[in-house]
Protein backbone atom coordinates (compact mmCIF):
# COMPACT_ATOMS: atom_id res chain seq x y z
CA UNK A 1 0.00 0.00 0.00
CA UNK A 2 1.29 3.57 -1.20
CA UNK A 3 1.77 6.34 1.59
CA UNK A 4 1.32 8.89 -0.96
CA UNK A 5 -2.44 10.52 -0.24
CA UNK A 6 -2.62 10.60 -4.17
CA UNK A 7 -2.39 7.10 -4.70
CA UNK A 8 -5.34 5.91 -7.02
CA UNK A 9 -6.57 2.17 -5.98
CA UNK A 10 -6.52 -0.28 -8.89
CA UNK A 11 -8.68 -3.23 -8.60
CA UNK A 12 -7.88 -6.11 -11.27
CA UNK A 13 -10.93 -8.13 -11.99
CA UNK A 14 -8.82 -9.96 -13.94
CA UNK A 15 -4.94 -10.69 -12.92
CA UNK A 16 -4.23 -10.38 -16.71
CA UNK A 17 -5.27 -6.47 -16.70
CA UNK A 18 -2.64 -4.10 -17.03
CA UNK A 19 -2.04 -1.41 -14.63
CA UNK A 20 -2.49 2.02 -15.44
CA UNK A 21 0.89 4.02 -16.31
CA UNK A 22 2.95 6.90 -17.07
CA UNK A 23 4.65 6.64 -20.63
CA UNK A 24 7.61 8.76 -19.00
CA UNK A 25 8.09 10.10 -15.41
CA UNK A 26 6.74 13.79 -16.12
CA UNK A 27 3.71 12.64 -17.69
CA UNK A 28 0.32 13.92 -15.82
CA UNK A 29 -1.76 11.30 -17.11
CA UNK A 30 -1.71 7.46 -16.65
CA UNK A 31 -2.42 5.54 -19.50
CA UNK A 32 -5.13 2.97 -19.87
CA UNK A 33 -4.88 -0.14 -21.57
CA UNK A 34 -7.58 -2.27 -23.00
CA UNK A 35 -8.27 -5.52 -21.97
CA UNK A 36 -9.56 -7.71 -24.62
CA UNK A 37 -9.63 -11.36 -24.52
CA UNK A 38 -11.16 -13.86 -25.38
CA UNK A 39 -13.24 -16.50 -23.58
CA UNK A 40 -10.32 -19.05 -23.93
CA UNK A 41 -7.73 -16.35 -22.81
CA UNK A 42 -6.32 -15.33 -26.35
CA UNK A 43 -5.63 -11.76 -27.30
CA UNK A 44 -8.47 -9.96 -29.58
CA UNK A 45 -9.55 -6.93 -31.08
CA UNK A 46 -12.15 -4.40 -30.91
CA UNK A 47 -13.21 -2.50 -34.04
CA UNK A 48 -14.29 1.14 -33.92
CA UNK A 49 -16.13 1.93 -36.97
CA UNK A 50 -15.66 5.04 -38.50
CA UNK A 51 -18.24 7.75 -37.18
CA UNK A 52 -18.79 5.64 -34.65
CA UNK A 53 -18.29 4.83 -30.48
CA UNK A 54 -17.14 1.78 -28.97
CA UNK A 55 -17.02 0.80 -25.79
CA UNK A 56 -13.46 -0.62 -24.76
CA UNK A 57 -13.25 -2.74 -21.23
CA UNK A 58 -10.08 -1.87 -19.63
CA UNK A 59 -10.04 -5.36 -16.61
CA UNK A 60 -9.65 -2.64 -13.92
CA UNK A 61 -11.49 -0.85 -11.62
CA UNK A 62 -9.99 2.68 -10.62
CA UNK A 63 -10.85 4.52 -7.19
CA UNK A 64 -9.51 8.05 -6.16
CA UNK A 65 -8.28 8.86 -3.19
CA UNK A 66 -11.20 10.72 -0.80
CA UNK A 67 -11.06 14.11 -1.88
CA UNK A 68 -10.35 13.36 -5.63
CA UNK A 69 -12.09 12.26 -8.91
CA UNK A 70 -10.12 11.42 -12.03
CA UNK A 71 -10.58 12.50 -15.19
CA UNK A 72 -10.72 9.78 -18.51
CA UNK A 73 -8.85 12.04 -21.30
CA UNK A 74 -8.01 11.18 -24.60
CA UNK A 75 -4.26 10.57 -25.81
CA UNK A 76 -3.25 12.82 -27.74
CA UNK A 77 -1.21 9.86 -30.39
CA UNK A 78 -4.95 8.66 -31.33
CA UNK A 79 -6.39 12.06 -31.10
CA UNK A 80 -4.53 12.24 -34.19
CA UNK A 81 -5.98 9.61 -36.21
CA UNK A 82 -9.67 11.01 -34.73
CA UNK A 83 -10.04 8.65 -32.12
CA UNK A 84 -11.09 10.49 -28.95
CA UNK A 85 -12.59 9.35 -26.12
CA UNK A 86 -16.40 10.28 -26.43
CA UNK A 87 -17.37 12.18 -23.37
CA UNK A 88 -13.96 13.54 -22.51
CA UNK A 89 -13.51 14.31 -19.92
CA UNK A 90 -14.78 11.12 -18.73
CA UNK A 91 -15.76 11.56 -15.15
CA UNK A 92 -15.34 8.84 -12.94
CA UNK A 93 -16.79 10.05 -9.29
CA UNK A 94 -14.65 9.13 -6.32
CA UNK A 95 -18.00 6.70 -5.00
CA UNK A 96 -18.31 4.23 -8.75
CA UNK A 97 -16.97 0.65 -8.28
CA UNK A 98 -17.24 -0.86 -11.36
CA UNK A 99 -15.34 -1.47 -14.45
CA UNK A 100 -13.59 1.23 -16.20
CA UNK A 101 -15.11 1.10 -19.82
CA UNK A 102 -13.43 3.73 -22.10
CA UNK A 103 -15.99 5.00 -24.83
CA UNK A 104 -13.60 5.55 -27.71
CA UNK A 105 -15.16 7.57 -30.62
CA UNK A 106 -13.91 7.25 -33.98
CA UNK A 107 -14.12 10.72 -35.82
CA UNK A 108 -12.24 9.62 -38.83
CA UNK A 109 -13.36 7.84 -41.96
CA UNK A 110 -11.38 4.54 -41.26
CA UNK A 111 -12.01 1.86 -39.42
CA UNK A 112 -9.80 1.90 -36.00
CA UNK A 113 -8.53 -1.55 -34.27
CA UNK A 114 -8.19 -1.80 -30.77
CA UNK A 115 -5.80 -4.59 -29.71
CA UNK A 116 -5.72 -6.23 -26.49
CA UNK A 117 -3.13 -4.03 -24.41
CA UNK A 118 -3.32 -1.08 -26.64
CA UNK A 119 -3.06 2.11 -24.79
CA UNK A 120 -6.80 3.90 -25.44
CA UNK A 121 -7.03 6.52 -22.68
CA UNK A 122 -5.47 8.23 -19.70
CA UNK A 123 -6.33 8.99 -16.08
CA UNK A 124 -5.94 12.55 -14.82
CA UNK A 125 -6.27 12.66 -10.95
CA UNK A 126 -7.61 15.98 -9.97
CA UNK A 127 -8.89 17.44 -6.47
CA UNK A 128 -12.85 17.70 -5.79
CA UNK A 129 -13.91 21.26 -5.32
CA UNK A 130 -17.96 20.77 -4.17
CA UNK A 131 -20.27 22.95 -5.31
CA UNK A 132 -24.20 23.85 -4.17
CA UNK A 133 -26.53 25.60 -6.35
CA UNK A 134 -28.93 28.72 -5.22
CA UNK A 135 -32.04 29.95 -7.13
CA UNK A 136 -32.28 33.78 -7.33
CA UNK A 137 -35.01 36.04 -7.98
CA UNK A 138 -33.69 38.20 -10.58
CA UNK A 139 -31.28 38.11 -13.18
CA UNK A 140 -27.86 40.33 -12.65
CA UNK A 141 -27.36 43.50 -14.86
CA UNK A 142 -25.94 42.70 -18.32
CA UNK A 143 -21.66 42.97 -18.42
CA UNK A 144 -21.29 43.30 -21.84
CA UNK A 145 -21.96 39.94 -22.93
CA UNK A 146 -24.73 37.62 -23.29
CA UNK A 147 -27.53 39.00 -24.97
CA UNK A 148 -25.97 38.56 -28.08
CA UNK A 149 -25.39 34.89 -27.73
CA UNK A 150 -22.37 32.73 -27.96
CA UNK A 151 -20.36 33.37 -30.22
CA UNK A 152 -20.84 36.86 -30.42
CA UNK A 153 -17.49 38.53 -30.17
CA UNK A 154 -16.33 36.33 -33.47
CA UNK A 155 -13.67 34.44 -34.35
Amino acid sequence: MSTNPRTISIYKLDPRAQLPSRAHDNAVGLDVHAFLLTETGRASVRTVPKQWVTIIPTGIVAIPPPGYYLQCCSRSGLAQKGIIVANAPGIIDPDYTGELLIHLFNGSFETHYVAHQHRIAQLILTPLIGCDTSEIATLPSPRGRGRAGPGSTGL
